[in-house]
């Protein structure tokens, strides 16, 4: 692939189609000949059997649709075939099937032509697309710092997706337009050398003028295109930076601003509208005008005898077929200028130097050889791209094995280095070797695999925490899919026309070898190992507890999750903390569930279940009154709005604890204290039924030792347990499907895991029981080997674009995770845990060197951060400040032991 790229399109298009290029004007020029021919069956059946030419007798016959051609060597024409000889009837009905099978064959032309063009386009867009993303894997680093993600995304997704249908019309579509055009001018001209000159008269002015007035056109339509992208990433921002903009208070700028770019694109829109419709209305005019010549001139010929009515009415016809391939010509001619002008927008934005060279991210499935030597700076200087510089005179050499602290306030230095060795920042100055390698010449499916680098913040792609772990182990297709399950045969063909790629997504990804482990089974004792030492273990574990059992639960998972059950119960229920989990029984209310829960005794999977989701008119509620439930449930979720509003209504500073309270949404106190001034002194069956659902869904929500407004009473604990048998028999069909009760001795697929295996919840109120029932819980798991099984569940938990759902601390602990789980011979920290708490840090730290300094698998540390707290770990200690090395100590042997 060439590192630059063309830059003229229609070059671009026949060096990678020009095959493809010449055959469909090849089958173009095919399908001219009856194309031409179509226009004369019309005069034909017009003038013959019509009009009765040469069939002035009854039984007068005359030879149809011969074949003949010019004679080249002299007068007159040569006859192929004589035709068939038939009568007047006869005549009209071979002349009109004649003319329906041109008509077909013509058809069947176009419906390949078309065809045919739009795979070809396809693949030219799926190719251009291809180049485009391969040459953003390899844009040097410091032009990811300069460009809008959104606004390659958007280059790449929509505006080249006009050039997929132009590409394969760039050649075939002008050369059919003109064809046809071409054929009816010239039979026009055939029957009528005056009013063919006046047709091509106006066609020349339409496709002067036309194109001219289009100009403008192409001129906002560019302006359209670069304020649209602009938008884009001023979006992007706006939402990527949402927090600090709603925590500065510039809500109010941002909307200025977009305001304003808005204006900016529909005056550009209006603009182009108003030049569009104007340019079509005397595209339209000149294209009736003609009409109006033929008329009144070609009948003016037909009076005087000048033009038989058959000509007139074939000229009529073939013009029919006329102003559909001008006009086509000359939109295609300023789609052709549109698109030019957008792949060059493009191409400048993808056009970028210095590339990575291609072999340096070539797939590797071979053994990746190790480093060798130390790692040696030799004056080595990195400046900013405003010119600043970050470190200077760097003169340092690391051993592979090396365990090193790199110690610097940001902008100091220190940060810097690990950068440079990352090859983040490329050095303005002197020369980094690994051995007697330079450090620039290394592919980087070596350094890739040997060098592991974990930064302040880490990225993963939208997906599950398995899914990000493993990242760093999809080097190469190392396996192939199992039978059937890779990639078709189809699909390997259009890969190879379109110019991509046929690594098979399919394929077994994984580098087990980078991992240290033979297979899958392996691999989960390692994430566990990884997940352990980066201090992450206990947060994928409370995930797993916290995920339903309705997906990937097979029989077998579930009779172990139920012997669990069995099991947690039995040692609960002797040891002296039995009451630390409250239990479900059906004929009792749990404190611990709110009223909701209780009512229902079991787990949904609708959202139409959930309180705040129940719709208006849903059933639910029907049968809420009819079990005399809802006066019940009305006068708690109001007498509990009241106390809520009562405390929290005017004091704004109380925010964050009625936000813990999870009773009433912030945002709304002000419409429930609205709803209790309009139902006061109000019967309860005369409240609008907006209002009492309003207060109602409160008291579903309500849980008393969460809650302690101290307003549950026997009445309503028994109405609720009561109620559960009657909403059994009349739950709608629909949503019966959705839920599940609860049973001791069945698996409830829509409940925690946590909850199936202790069968009721922990009774949060006593001090301790958290704690002890999480402790007994995991042993019974370990004893059953669940542990994994549930570290896995946890695993699958979706962490959303970029790891939002994860918490800073937990996405950095991860980043690290991923890179442990390859062994790399040599580790990078560049700041990676600064979210955790100092505690964390060190435990982290000691795991980690304990294993880089085992002669199992030894490997080198460059640990970077602001403090000495946890520098005489390492065996050597760097000090920068103000972009140089000031200090480099070796670490007494009895200090980095500790």
């Amino acid at each position: 692939m060439s590192e630059r790229m063309e830059r003229n399109l229609f070059r671009y298009i026949w060096t990678h189609s020009r095959r493809q290029q010449v055959w469909i004007l090849l089958v173009v020029a095919l399908s001219m000949p009856t194309y031409f021919l179509a226009f004369d069956i019309p005069k034909r059946i017009v003038n013959g059997p019509i009009q009765g030419e040469g069939f002035e007798s009854p039984t007068a016959t005359q030879m149809v649709l011969p074949i003949e051609i010019g004679n080249p060597f002299g007068e007159g024409s040569i006859t192929i075939f004589e035709g068939f000889e038939l009568d007047r009837m006869g005549a009209l009905v071979a002349l009109s099937m004649a003319f329906l099978g041109y008509v077909i064959v013509n058809g069947l032309f176009k419906l390949y032509i078309n065809t045919y063009k739009g795979r070809l386009g396809e693949r030219m867009l799926r190719r251009l697309r291809y180049q485009l993303v391969d040459r953003v894997l390899r844009f040097p680093m410091a032009q990811y710092r300069r460009v809008r993600s959104s606004e390659i995304a958007t280059m790449i997704k929509d505006e080249v997706d006009p050039l997929g249908g132009f590409i394969g019309e760039a050649f075939a579509t002008p050369a059919f337009l003109v064809g046809q055009a071409g054929a009816a001018l010239l039979f026009i001209m055939l029957q009528s050398w005056m009013l063919g000159l006046v047709t091509l008269v106006i066609l020349v002015i339409q496709t002067g003028l036309i194109p001219k007035l289009r100009a403008r056109l192409r001129s906002l339509a560019l302006q359209r295109q670069l304020t649209a992208r602009d938008l884009s990433g001023r979006v992007s921002e706006i939402v990527d930076g949402a927090s600090d903009i709603r925590l500065n208070d510039i809500t109010n700028f941002q909307r200025s601003d977009i305001a304003d770019r808005l204006a900016r694109i529909f005056f550009i829109r209006f603009d182009f509208y108003q030049w569009k419709f104007m340019v079509k209305f005397i595209n339209n005019f000149l294209a009736q005008f003609t009409p109006f010549v033929f008329y009144l001139g070609g009948g003016i010929l037909a009076i005087r005898g000048n033009l038989d009515i058959g000509q007139l009415v074939a000229v009529i016809a073939a013009y029919k077929d006329l102003p559909g391939p001008i006009k086509e010509l000359i939109d295609w001619d300023y789609q052709r200028l549109d698109v030019q002008v957008k792949y060059l927008q493009v191409i400048n934005a993808f056009d970028v130097s210095p590339l990575a060279p291609p072999k340096a991210q070539e797939t590797w499935t071979e053994p990746v050889p190790s480093l060798r030597g130390p790692i040696v700076f030799r004056q080595v200087a990195a400046a900013d791209e405003s010119g600043k510089t970050l470190v200077s005179g760097l003169d340092l050499t690391i051993e592979l094995h090396e365990s090193v602290v790199a110690i610097g306030a940001a902008g100091e230095g220190a940060d810097v280095l690990g950068d440079l060795l990352a090859r983040l920042v490329l050095p303005s100055a002197g020369t980094i070797t690994i051995g007697s390698e330079p450090l620039a010449s290394l592919p980087e499916w070596q350094t890739g695999r040997r060098l592991g680098y974990v930064g302040p913040e880490p990225f993963f792609a939208h997906g599950t925490a398995r899914d990000a772990l493993l990242g760093g182990l999809r080097h190469a297709p190392f396996r192939p899919a199992p039978e059937g399950g890779g990639m078709s045969p189809l699909i390997l063909r259009e890969a190879l026309a379109s110019g991509n790629p046929t690594l098979d997504r399919r394929a077994d990804w994984i580098d087990y070898e980078a991992a240290g482990v033979e297979g899958a089974t392996e691999l989960a004792a390692k994430i566990t190992e990884v997940l352990r030492l980066a201090r992450l273990e206990e947060d994928f574990y409370a995930f797993g507890l916290r995920t339903k059992l309705a997906d990937a639960t097979d029989g077998k998972s579930e009779e172990m999750f139920l012997k669990a059950r069995r099991m947690f119960g039995e040692r609960l229920a002797g040891s002296d903390h039995a009451a630390d989990v409250e239990p479900f029984v059906e004929t009792a209310y749990n404190t611990h569930l709110t009223v909701f829960q209780n009512l229902l005794f079991g787990a949904v999977a609708s959202p139409e279940f959930l309180p705040a989701e129940i719709p208006s008119t849903s059933q639910f509620w029907q049968v809420i009154a009819e079990a005399g439930l809802d006066e019940k449930l009305y006068r708690l979720g109001r007498e509990a709005a009241s106390i809520v509003v009562d405390l929290f209504g005017e004091v704004s500073d109380n925010m964050q604890i009625l936000e813990r309270l999870d009773l009433i949404d912030t945002s709304r106190l002000d419409e429930y204290g609205a709803a209790l001034r309009r139902t006061e002194g109000v019967s309860p069956a005369d409240v609008p039924v907006a209002d009492r659902q309003r207060f109602m869904r409160v008291a579903l929500s309500y849980i008393e030792p969460r809650h302690r407004l101290d307003l549950l009473d026997d009445d309503l604990r028994n109405a609720a347990v009561a109620f559960r048998p009657f909403c059994r028999e009349r739950m709608p069909p629909h949503l019966a499907k959705e839920f599940s009760f609860h049973d001791p001795d069945q698996i409830n697929p829509f409940a925690s895991l946590q909850d199936n295996i202790l069968f009721g919840r922990i009774a949060e109120g006593r001090a301790g029981a958290i704690d002890r029932v999480s402790g007994l819980l995991r042993e019974i798991l370990e004893e059953l080997d669940l542990s994994y099984a549930v570290l896995e569940r946890g695993l699958t938990y979706e962490i959303g674009s970029g790891g939002r759902r994860l918490s800073l601390s937990q996405r950095q602990q991860l980043g690290l995770a991923r890179v442990l789980l390859r062994r790399p011979e040599f580790l990078i920290v560049n700041r990676g845990l600064n979210a955790l708490d100092n505690r964390t840090v060190e435990k982290i730290i000691q795991g980690i060197l304990a294993i880089a300094n085992s002669k199992a698998s030894p490997f080198g540390v460059l640990w970077i951060t602001s403090t000495e707290s946890n520098a005489s770990y390492f065996d050597r200690a760097l000090k920068f400040e103000r972009g140089s090395l000031v200090s480099d100590e070796i670490l007494a042997p009895e200090m980095a032991a500790q």
